[in-house]
């Protein structure tokens, strides 16, 4: 038992001695010159900082999962600071500077809980919090506009976790942590040493940070999604297919965060409307700017699968009369019977009232579009028009 326990030992200070033997990634026998990561290896293999270095066998593992307090250690070393190791926990000296530097929080982590938590394996969201704080730490206070448009070009966005939500686009607008060549950002991944090291040169050297090219990105993932649109090449009828396959056609029209039905969940579990064999619904959320041009962009592409373009418009052009969710549309509800009636188009405005029943604002703008088919005339239709009369609705015809 003793022969076990010294050899664990011994492990755990080699792993440790990692951060802080001068063995440079550069120059690491696991480390090739045609590698994506080797001039940012090779920059801190120069720094005399020591932020992040070889192992005592003359490897770098570039490709090891870097835990949070690792991370932690590396972003005070690149602010400056040497705390050194402590006794007992390496790392509660790095933590502790790292909290008086204002990078990390009590809150973070659970801190409390004492070591276990620093031990775990880091996200990239949870690196975005913490670079965030740093740059403002090195450059002070940053300054973003339209930080939504990171939603508009990383197709997973809606993984993002609210908490790290604004440090995300912030670091991706920075071009300090980026996404991945198929556009997405995969926040939940864990971080591994040889991207940790492009993250921390970018940190501390603006000019190695790669520009956000919102339009050109955008135009990148949206090539040929006109294809899919009614009349394009790769055009699925979305009557003749099946819920899941149509969905999924949808789903390539969708580049922002808008909320969408059917889900995958509600595929799988049968939970859609079953009233019409083409069912679509949603919402059209508003950004932090107060505007929601990305959500009725994706539910124009929705229509223009479904209709010809003169059709879409009508939609849209009544929308258009609404800018931010402190502008109106002219009536609660407005039905609109397209294409020669083969659909149903229902747009729905959620307002938030005062005390004197005075509109303050609107929350989101709802949405359903359906097929009319024999089977959704007969039931759902009906129930519909039933209430229309009583409420502020108009059809459009």
């Amino acid at each position: 038992m003793n022969t076990l326990k010294g050899t664990v030992y011994v492990l755990t200070c080699l792993i440790m001695l990692s951060f802080f033997t001068p063995i440079y990634g550069a120059r690491s026998t696991d480390v090739n010159t045609s590698d994506w990561f080797y001039d940012a290896a090779e920059r801190l293999s120069e720094d005399d900082r020591g932020i992040i270095v070889g192992y005592p066998d003359g490897t770098f593992r570039p490709k090891m999962r870097l835990a949070r307090d690792q991370f932690i250690t590396m972003v005070v070393r690149a602010l400056g600071e040497e705390p050194g190791n402590s006794e007992g926990y390496w790392a509660q000296n790095y933590i502790d500077k790292a909290m008086e530097l204002g990078i990390l929080k009590a809150e973070d982590f659970d801190s409390y809980l004492g070591p276990v938590n620093f031990k775990q394996v880091i996200t990239r969201e949870e690196m975005c919090m913490i670079i965030i704080r740093a740059v403002e730490r090195l450059e002070g206070k940053q300054t973003f506009t339209d930080l939504t448009q990171v939603l508009q070009v990383v197709t997973d966005s809606e993984d993002f976790s609210f908490k790290y939500n604004k440090d995300i686009m912030k670091t991706y607008k920075l071009g300090i942590i980026t996404g991945y060549p198929d556009h997405t950002f995969k926040p939940q991944g864990v971080l591994t040493r040889a991207e940790a090291s492009a993250v921390v040169v970018r940190l501390i050297d603006p000019d190695t940070r790669p520009t956000f090219d919102y339009e050109g990105q955008y135009n990148e993932q949206h090539s040929g999604m006109e294809s899919h649109l009614l009349g394009g090449a790769n055009w699925v009828d979305p009557v003749a297919a099946g819920v899941r396959e149509s969905a999924e056609e949808d789903w390539k029209l969708i580049t922002s965060d808008m909320e969408y039905g059917p889900t995958e969940k509600m595929i799988e579990f049968n939970l859609y409307l079953k009233q019409s064999s083409d069912y679509v619904d949603g919402a059209l959320m508003y950004d932090e700017n107060g505007s929601y041009s990305g959500h009725l962009e994706d539910f124009e592409r929705l229509l223009q699968r479904r209709m010809p373009q003169d059709q879409v418009d009508i939609v849209m052009e009544y929308l258009a009369q609404k800018t931010d969710k402190y502008t109106y549309l002219k009536h609660d509800e407005a039905f609109f019977y397209l294409d020669n009636d083969r659909y149903l188009v229902r747009v729905d405005e959620v307002k938030l009232y005062d005390g004197q029943r005075n509109v303050k604002a609107a929350i989101e703008v709802n949405f359903n579009i359906w097929y009319r088919d024999q089977n959704f005339i007969d039931t759902y239709e009906k129930n519909i028009t039933q209430i229309m009369p009583y409420t502020d609705v108009v059809i459009y015809r």
